[in-house]
C-alpha cells in the first residue's frame, strides 16, 4: 500500500511538474510572439512622435535665430539645440529602424516563399498559427515546427536592433551638422 501512495504522489508531482512546464513556455512563447507583432508599431509611433518634435524645435530655433544676436549665448537657444538633436537623434533611429524592419521583413518574404503573396500571408499569420498551436499536446512540438520562421524572424529583430543603434548616433551626427549650418555656436555634447 505505501508504494501504491509513493507512486500516486510521484504522478501528481509530475503532473504539476508538467503543467507549470507547459505556463512557462505558454507565457514565454506569448510575449515573444506580442513583441515581435508590436515591434514595427511602436517603431513607427515613436518616429511619428519625435519628427513632430523635431520640427516643432526647429521653428523655435529659427525664430529663437531671428529675435537674438548669434554670438549672444542664449540659455533658451541652447536648450532648445539640446532638445532639437536629442528628437532628430530619436527620429532618426526609429526611422533606421523602421526601414530595416520592413526591407529584410520584405527579404525574408520574397526569398523564403514560392510567391509574394503567399510569403505576405504566411508572414502574417505566422504569429497567429503559433498561438494557435500552444495546446497541450503541440506545444512542446511548436519550437520545431516553427523553428526556421522563428530564426528568420529573430534574425529580423536583431538587425532592426542594430539599425537602431546606428541611426541614434547617425541622427545625432546629422542634427549637429544642420545646427551649424544655422551659424549657432554652441558646443553640444
Amino acid at each position: 500500500m505505501p508504494l501504491v501512495l509513493q507512486i500516486l504522489e510521484h504522478s501528481k508531482s509530475e503532473l504539476a511538474f508538467d503543467g507549470i512546464k507547459y505556463m512557462v513556455l505558454f507565457f514565454c512563447l506569448a510575449i515573444v510572439m506580442i513583441i515581435m507583432m508590436l515591434i514595427p508599431v511602436v517603431l513607427f509611433f515613436s518616429m511619428v512622435v519625435n519628427f513632430i518634435s523635431m520640427r516643432n524645435y526647429k521653428k523655435k530655433i529659427d525664430t529663437g535665430i531671428s529675435f537674438q544676436e548669434v554670438n549672444n549665448k542664449s540659455k533658451y537657444l541652447e536648450s532648445l539645440c539640446r532638445k532639437y538633436l536629442i528628437s532628430y537623434s530619436n527620429f532618426f533611429k526609429y526611422f533606421s529602424a523602421l526601414a530595416a524592419w520592413n526591407i529584410f521583413s520584405m527579404l525574408y518574404i520574397i526569398i523564403g516563399f514560392e510567391s509574394f503573396e503567399m510569403g505576405l500571408k504566411e508572414y502574417f499569420y505566422f504569429p497567429f498559427y503559433v498561438f494557435q498551436t500552444l495546446t497541450n499536446d503541440e506545444i512542446y512540438n511548436s519550437f520545431y515546427v516553427f523553428k526556421s520562421e522563428g530564426i528568420y524572424m529573430i534574425a529580423i529583430i536583431v538587425l532592426t536592433f542594430a539599425f537602431f543603434q546606428i541611426g541614434k548616433y547617425y541622427g545625432l551626427f546629422i542634427a549637429k551638422n544642420k545646427i551649424k549650418e544655422s551659424h549657432l555656436n554652441f558646443t553640444i555634447g
